[in-house]
């Protein structure tokens, strides 16, 4: 009865111990590292720790068959987690170094086992599903109906050479495989649980950079752009373009219509620039940058479709021409009024195109609004 208990005790330490292993693996991949040298190293990394938990869960069965003196009795008491670090390493990682590094071990590990006279066989079908699940290892894990008889295939050519090479399964094939299967529902698990959290992380981060009434890019998304638009012309002379504008009386409105009917018409505004933007660059972004206040850049001014001025003034004209019927039958329209200027060689930072342009807008709304000043049209 002592034997059962050492060995529940023994597994669990294992399972453990592979937990740890999953984790660690995950966060070499997933962290952003700010040194270079260890961006480099990320992968060199993983293969290390790959490679040195199959060797510690070896050393560690070696060392119990050496103390107990019972190969048959203990020779199985690790193999269940050395695949699964197998498994983990290959369906989370596409590495043709870490293929390798796992070809060469288990080239060794085959040849090294007693009474395996036809290792060659084992290694090469060994080979086989590492293959399958290097490259498809992704779509695998994401459908239960195929990840766990795949696990089982996977673990076929190290179940059957272990068995002869040991000359039969103390434990018996119920509990071999019962622990095969608790360690694959683990490595299932920690995958859901981390892709979980990734979606989470992303939907966060989404929500941060979008503006939530518009679902426009937010004015910290805007600033961003425009300083890598910056960037990318003093480092390659790639010129862009800035558009800024506002609504015209906005106050009117809430105040007239209702904050609701307000909402109503920022959201209006913002899907008909989505649906213009298309039309006039292929390499253009749309922002709300403020209460009222809308933005697009042009990032390539080679991409836009015809002039500043036409393509401002078909801005104006299109969001004018959008009507809005309130809960009591009421119809109005809106006017906007528009800035528009470019990078400069003489700018001294990445804001210095949005202060011209946001000027020429002012400028738009003292000369009577419903108008547009652009760089070349005042």
């Amino acid at each position: 009865m002592l034997i059962w208990e050492v060995r529940g005790v023994n597994f669990i330490i294992n399972l453990l111990l592979l937990t740890g292993f999953t984790l660690l693996y995950s966060w070499l991949q997933r962290t952003d590292f700010h040194l270079q040298i260890w961006e480099r190293l990320r992968g060199v990394s993983q293969i290390v720790l790959t490679i040195g938990f199959l060797v510690l869960f070896h050393l560690a069965s070696e060392l119990r068959i050496m103390e107990a003196h019972d190969r048959q009795g203990l020779g199985w008491s690790y193999l269940a987690f050395q695949i699964g670090v197998i498994i983990f390493a290959l369906f989370f990682k596409r590495s043709r170094w870490l293929f390798l590094s796992l070809t060469v071990t288990l080239l060794f590990w085959y040849w090294w086992l007693p009474n395996l006279t036809w290792w060659g066989y084992f290694f090469v079908a060994t080979m086989i599903v590492m293959g399958i699940a290097d490259r498809f290892g992704y779509l695998i894990i994401d459908r239960p109906i195929l990840y766990y008889p795949f696990c089982f295939l996977f673990s076929a050519p190290f179940l059957w050479a272990n068995w002869i090479s040991l000359r039969g399964i103390e434990v018996g094939w119920v509990i071999a495989l019962a622990q095969c299967f608790v360690v694959y529902y683990l490595l299932w698990f920690i995958y859901y649980q981390l892709k979980r959290q990734n979606e989470r992380q992303a939907l966060l981060i989404y929500e941060a950079r979008r503006d939530n009434l518009t679902k426009l890019s937010n004015f910290r998304i805007f600033t961003e752009d425009l300083h890598q638009a910056f960037k990318e012309y003093g480092e390659n002379g790639t010129q862009y373009l800035l558009y800024t504008f506002d609504i015209d009386h906005f106050k009117w409105v809430n105040d007239r219509y209702g904050h609701l009917e307000g909402n109503e018409v920022l959201k209006a505004v913002a899907t008909e620039l989505n649906r213009l933007l298309p039309t006039i660059s292929t390499n253009s972004k749309a922002y709300r940058v403020g209460g009222e206040e809308f933005s697009f850049i042009v990032f390539d001014v080679e991409t836009q479709q015809g002039t500043a001025e036409m393509v401002a003034d078909q801005v104006r004209q299109e969001i004018g021409g959008l009507k809005f019927i309130t809960p009591h039958d009421e119809q109005f329209q809106i006017t906007i009024s528009m800035g528009q200027d470019q990078v400069d060689a003489e700018d001294q930072n990445y804001l210095d195109v949005y202060k011209r342009a946001d000027q020429r807008l002012y400028h738009s709304k003292e000369a009577g609004r419903n108008r547009v000043s652009t760089v070349t049209q005042p």
